[in-house]
């Protein structure tokens, strides 16, 4: 299998979308991507970031793949869960302690936490691409966080959506409430809803 069709391979695989880290990881010279991109087989997106005729890429994948760190969360989360309308201006991810932000300005809104980044993080489908987000449990729970200033109006929309939910797991949200501190606010938003 030559290098070429080892790389449309691969964009197979990811719905017509190529990220130099797939060629890398599969031991291919990123030069190879140069006769592809010449010939139009590929084109490029971003820096890093290619995509073929068939392929089509979701601005929240390229998002991400610019900031693989990074986990969609807050109204960002609910959006993707289909919990909020409104979809986000500038979206918002959340890193780890320590990730620098200066690349981000103006791309998207960092949440900086310390500790408990993976808890909660799933991965789901959209457009054909994966992303990396917070599942509708934890998104709920930040954003009753004391030190994030929550859009109210997207918060009593989504909890009410997921008290009318049938894949509700009330168990797993004040599990996660508890943890995080907001047990008791939680308790005041759903408790007259179920």
């Amino acid at each position: 299998m030559t290098n070429k069709e080892k790389i449309l391979a691969i964009a197979h695989r990811n719905n017509g979308v190529l990220l130099t880290s797939h060629v890398s990881a599969a031991h291919i010279p990123r030069a190879a991507l140069i006769p592809l991109v010449d010939d139009g087989v590929i084109r490029p997106v971003q820096r890093g970031i290619y995509v073929t005729d068939e392929g089509y890429v979701d601005d929240f994948y390229l998002l991400q793949a610019r900031f693989p760190k990074g986990i969609y969360s807050h109204e960002t989360a609910l959006y993707l869960h289909g919990f909020s309308d409104r979809a986000p201006i500038l979206p918002i991810m959340t890193f780890r302690y320590g990730t620098s932000t200066t690349r981000m300005k103006g791309e998207l809104q960092p949440v900086i936490v310390s500790k408990d980044l993976d808890r909660g993080k799933i991965e789901i489908e959209r457009s054909g691409s994966k992303i990396i987000v917070y599942d509708i449990e934890r998104s709920l729970v930040d954003l009753l966080k004391p030190r994030y200033n929550a859009d109210f109006e997207q918060f009593i929309p989504a909890i009410k959506r997921y008290a009318a939910s049938r894949d509700k797991d009330v168990n797993k949200l004040f599990r996660c409430a508890r943890h995080f501190g907001v047990e008791i606010e939680m308790q005041k938003y759903i408790g007259g809803l179920l």
